[in-house]
């Protein structure tokens, strides 16, 4: 594993029963859950909280989440955070031309969802001491 202690994932998802799905599945893993419904927070939020990851849903009402993707590919704050989109569409393409480092398709289990943020982990560069 890459590092030690949790890691801080950040979730945007304008559904209150999907972030409290995905804060079950991360209980009891290494991974420290933060979600938010709002997606114009999503940039500022990302800013000041610096996860590890980002998982990002793409249909919200006020911002879209292709929108809210461009914004954290574009600050130079948080354009190196992996963000995983997380979708019942299935533009898996579209998402990675965007900048997106992964896809999930709705619904997620929580194996395929830890597996994914696994990944996104693995594929960072190690912090030196």
């Amino acid at each position: 594993l890459p590092t030690r202690g949790s890691i801080d994932v950040l979730v945007v998802d304008d559904n209150a029963d999907v972030l409290q799905l995905y804060e079950r599945y991360l209980a009891g893993s290494r991974y420290r859950f933060r979600g938010i419904q709002d997606p114009k927070l999503g940039l500022d939020t990302a800013i000041e909280m610096q996860p590890g990851v980002v998982l990002l849903d793409v249909m919200m009402p006020q911002r879209d989440g292709w929108t809210l993707l461009s914004q954290l590919r574009e600050h130079p704050k948080t354009q190196s955070i992996p963000i995983v989109v997380c979708s019942i569409l299935s533009q898996e393409q579209f998402a990675l031309t965007l900048g997106a480092a992964d896809f999930i398709r709705k619904p997620v289990t929580r194996q395929t969802f830890l597996q994914v943020l696994d990944r996104q982990l693995a594929l960072q560069p190690k912090e030196s001491d």
